[in-house]
């Protein structure tokens, strides 16, 4: 007969469970993801529990709660609506000039790439849904007040969708100098009136244009 030895898995309290939480945040700055956890367990501690035992047995946002933490910006979004998705895409296209990739995720978006995957599948499909929102639904109802006070039919401001559509008719460059975001980083593009709105014109595709701030600020300075 051999001998064998047998590892019986104490489970652990609420207590201990929370303990190890604290312990995780305290070496981290106060900063707790599951991945930041996760990566401490591997590398550093692997007495501690596993995530997965916190979340079955307390729930990862409830023991966050619990060691009196604030949630990461990751946990206050777990309910994104799918439209937040599609204007924070938005946001990144029309601000880089050009479809943004999992790289800008990282450094630019405010949500993780996991969100997007979470409710589309990939980023891929992420993408092409947002190709069908942005081409499909209607600008927003112009501002009733402001249109009624200056007898106009549309509202001075370029709202996100109308100005995405202007730069992507203009191939996101400035119709003035040819710059593009891009190419050269840190160039702001602005959906510009070609008849200014003072003088009539209407907030209307037609009567929009993609400048650079600086041919925009220039364009003033000359009038």
């Amino acid at each position: 007969m051999d001998f064998q030895i047998v590892k019986y898995v104490r489970s652990r309290t609420d207590e201990e469970l929370l303990a190890d939480i604290k312990k995780v945040a305290s070496a981290n700055n106060g900063q707790l993801t599951q991945k930041i956890y996760n990566d401490y367990r591997k590398n550093v501690d692997s007495t501690i529990a596993d995530s997965t035992t916190i979340c079955r047995q307390i729930g990862w946002s409830k023991a966050v709660e619990l060691i009196g933490m604030q949630k990461s910006k990751y946990q206050n979004n777990a309910k994104i609506s799918e439209t937040e998705l599609h204007e924070e895409i938005l946001r990144l296209w029309t601000e880089l000039g050009r479809q943004p990739t999992t790289t800008d995720l990282k450094s630019k978006s405010k949500y993780p790439r996991n969100k997007f995957s979470a409710r589309f599948g990939s980023w891929g499909d992420a993408l092409n849904k947002f190709i069908q929102w942005a081409n499909s639904e209607g600008f927003a109802p112009p501002d009733s007040t402001t249109s009624e006070l200056h007898g106009r039919h549309t509202s001075r401001d370029v709202n996100l969708r109308l100005r995405y559509m202007v730069l992507k008719r203009d191939n996101f460059k400035c119709c003035s100098c040819g710059r593009s975001p891009a190419i050269t980083s840190g160039l702001e593009l602005h959906a510009d009136h070609i008849t200014p709105w003072v003088e009539g014109g209407e907030t209307v595709l037609e009567n929009l244009q993609t400048l650079c701030k600086a041919c925009n600020l220039g364009k003033g300075d000359m009038v």
